[in-house]
């Protein structure tokens, strides 16, 4: 890892066919120029119908954000979860760097663009961008406090 301070430029936002559309639960308020300065810290990725995205077991942390298509989330011993347009993925991986105990999957019938942030990535946004660097981490925080809940028992 390189020294925290030591960050180069972010590089220009990759567009694929026309504008981003920023993903409609992670970062949904978040204004267009805003925006843009996150995409400049994410991968781009297109993968096709069937492609596996995260192996179970792979130490790859990374947060996912679907910007089109749809994505299985399988664990051992649970039910598959679909999770579409807006939706993130990853989020554990992402915040403890453990390795992954999910498969995901595209789960088509068309392609899937997803934007990668890395741990790594997200350290230099908190270098340029320090305010969208907090709102992304409050976002996943709320995210993955929402998941937890529904195994809390009810009042």
């Amino acid at each position: 890892m390189s020294d925290f301070f030591s960050y180069q430029a972010p590089a220009e936002p990759t567009r694929s066919r026309g504008a981003a559309t920023p993903p409609q639960w992670v970062l949904q308020d978040l204004p267009a120029e805003d925006w843009e300065h996150v995409l400049r810290f994410a991968a781009r990725q297109r993968h096709a119908a069937g492609a596996r995205v995260v192996a179970a077991g792979a130490a790859a942390p990374a947060l996912y954000l679907i910007a089109s298509g749809q994505v299985r989330l399988q664990a051992p011993g649970q039910a598959p979860q679909l999770r579409g347009e807006g939706e993130a993925f990853g989020l554990l991986s992402f915040l403890d760097g453990a390795p992954s105990a999910v498969e995901a999957v595209v789960a088509g019938p068309g392609p899937a663009e997803l934007l990668r942030l890395t741990p790594e990535a997200l350290q230099q946004l908190a270098a340029w961008q320090p305010r969208l660097a907090l709102a992304l981490l409050r976002e996943v925080a709320a995210l993955v406090a929402a998941r937890l809940r529904v195994f809390q028992p009810a009042d």
